[in-house]
C-alpha cells in the first residue's frame, strides 16, 4: 500500500524501515537518555506517541525550518483534550481539502498511550496559543530537531539511523494495522491516502499444513 505514495506525495524511500509498535515501546524507554532535560523528554513522548497512533505526516506536528510555520502544523486551540480521549483537529487535508480530526483513545497500555502522554506534555507546555509541540521556550519544534531526538535514541537502541526517517512513524502505523488484520480501505483510511506496502514490511504467509 506504500509504494504508491513515492510518486504521489515523495514522502517515502524504499530504504526507510517502519517505526512499530515493538520499537515504539523501545525508543520511549530510551527518551530520558536521548532528551536534555525532563521538558524535551515529556515532549518526544508526546511527539512520538501522536505521531504513531495518530498516523500524523512530519509537517503536521513540527515546523518544516525555525521561522517557517506552515498551514497544515498542528496548533494548541486544534487539540481537545477529554476525559478518555483526545480529538486534534487538522487544519489541512491533502486529500480532500477539509478539516480532518484524529481520534485518540485512552490505551490500556499507559507506557504508549498517547493520551497520558499529552496530558504530561500540557501540564508543563507554555500555556499561550501557537504550535502545538513548542520547546520550554516557546519556539516550534523543527523536523531537524525532531529527527537529531529519533537519532540518538536510534543510536542508543543499537539501530542504524539512516534505515529510518521522519516518515517512519506515519508507515509503522499503517504496516502495524496490516499486521493487525484491518482491511485495505481502513488502513487507506487511517494513513489517509490510498497506498500500497512494501511486500518486504507484511508477515509472510503461513505455509499449508
Amino acid at each position: 500500500m506504500v509504494m504508491g505514495l513515492k510518486r504521489r506525495a515523495g514522502i517515502l524511500r524504499d530504504k526507510y524501515l517502519p517505526v512499530t509498535i515493538e520499537m515504539l515501546r523501545s525508543l520511549l524507554g530510551v527518551l530520558e537518555s536521548a532528551c536534555i532535560t525532563r521538558y524535551e523528554c515529556l515532549l518526544f513522548r508526546a511527539l512520538f506517541t501522536v505521531a504513531f497512533f495518530g498516523a500524523l505526516r512530519i509537517g503536521e506536528m513540527v515546523a518544516k525550518h525555525r521561522n517557517v510555520l506552515q498551514p497544515e502544523l498542528l496548533y494548541l486551540g486544534d487539540l481537545q483534550l477529554m476525559e478518555r480521549k483526545v480529538l486534534l483537529f487538522l487544519p489541512y487535508s491533502p486529500v480532500d481539502q477539509e478539516r480532518h480530526v484524529i481520534s485518540l483513545a485512552l490505551s490500556g497500555e499507559p507506557w504508549v498511550c498517547p493520551v497520558l502522554a499529552l496530558r504530561s506534555y500540557l501540564t508543563v507546555r507554555p500555556r499561550q496559543e501557537g504550535p502545538l509541540f513548542v520547546h520550554s521556550d516557546f519556539r516550534a519544534v523543527t523536523k531537524r530537531e525532531f529527527l537529531a531526538v529519533l537519532r540518538r535514541a536510534l543510536c542508543l537502541l543499537g539501530l542504524s539511523p539512516e534505515q529510518y526517517g521522519v516518515h517512519s512513524f506515519w508507515l509503522g502505523t499503517a504496516v502495524t494495522a496490516v499486521r493487525c488484520g484491518y482491511a485495505g480501505e481502513d488502513v487507506t483510511r487511517l494513513a489517509r491516502w490510498p497506498c500500497m506496502i512494501p511486500g518486504r514490511l507484511l508477515p509472510k504467509k503461513q505455509t499449508g499444513e
